[in-house]
This record gives structure tokens, sequence and C-alpha cells, in this order.
């Protein structure tokens, strides 16, 4: 079976859904959705859409949903959306303005949004409590 590279060259563009490649080369501009085992963005590549990827490199621009065991932010990456990785490379220059996620897996999602429920539903209850408190302590005063 032949190597299933794709390359998209600088000044292309690409819109859709990518699929049966084993590793993917991006220098030009992608809006898509990405399933791969290695994803390379060049310095002039840029990709928004979703990428679940064993092993991510960035040189380029990247906005969207990431999931990687590795990642490589090289000093040129520009990085916005939300990433889940569990190892993490980044150099320095790189530029990350998203949320984070490390040792992220499926059962974590899950913990994480029922423990984020139960902290809002606590808030909540802690402010109609302290409000609850304010109005009896007024109610005694008179």
């Amino acid at each position: 079976m032949a190597n299933k590279q794709a390359v998209l060259g600088a000044g292309a563009r690409f819109s859709g859904k990518i699929s049966n490649a084993k590793s993917i080369e991006i220098n030009g501009y992608v809006e898509a959705d990405l399933a791969t085992e290695k994803v390379t963005i060049g310095s002039t590549g840029k990709f928004l859409g979703k990428v679940d990827s064993e092993l991510v490199v960035i040189a380029g621009e990247y906005e969207g949903k990431m999931k990687a065991d590795s990642v490589w932010l090289t000093e040129t990456s520009r990085i916005s959306g939300e990433v889940h990785y569990k190892s993490l490379q980044m150099d320095r220059g790189a530029a990350l303005n998203c949320r984070v996620v490390h040792n992220w897996n499926e059962n974590d999602s899950a913990v994480e949004e029922k423990n984020q429920k139960n902290v809002d539903g606590a808030e909540d209850g802690a402010e109609e409590g302290a409000e609850e408190g304010a109005e009896e302590d007024q109610s005694t005063k008179k």
C-alpha cells in the first residue's frame, strides 16, 4: 500500500472534509474537519476546523477544536480555539489564545462537565442564601 500523504501548497485553498490521509502538510488555507495520524501546518498555512490526530506540528495559524496525543507549536504558530493534548511542546514566541486541556479523555470530559454544573449550581445556591441572609438581617434590625 502506498504512503497516504497529502500536501496542500502555499496559496491553495480547500474547504470540506479530509479523510484517508495518513499524514497531511498544509501550507495554504484549509477550512475542514480532519482525522489523521500526523498534521503539519507550515508557516504559510492556516487551518480552521476540527483536528483529531496523534501528532500535530504547527508553524502557521490554527483556529478550532483539536484533540491530539502530541502537539508541537513552533515560534511562528498562532493558536485560537481549544486544544486537548497529552504532550505539548511550545517554542518561545508561539502564541496561544485558547482553552488548553491536558491529559484529556472522554471520561474526564464527562466528569468535568458534571463538576462544572455542580459548581454553577452551588454558586447559585450560595448567592440565594446570601440574599436571604441579608433580608433577615434587615428585618431583625427593624
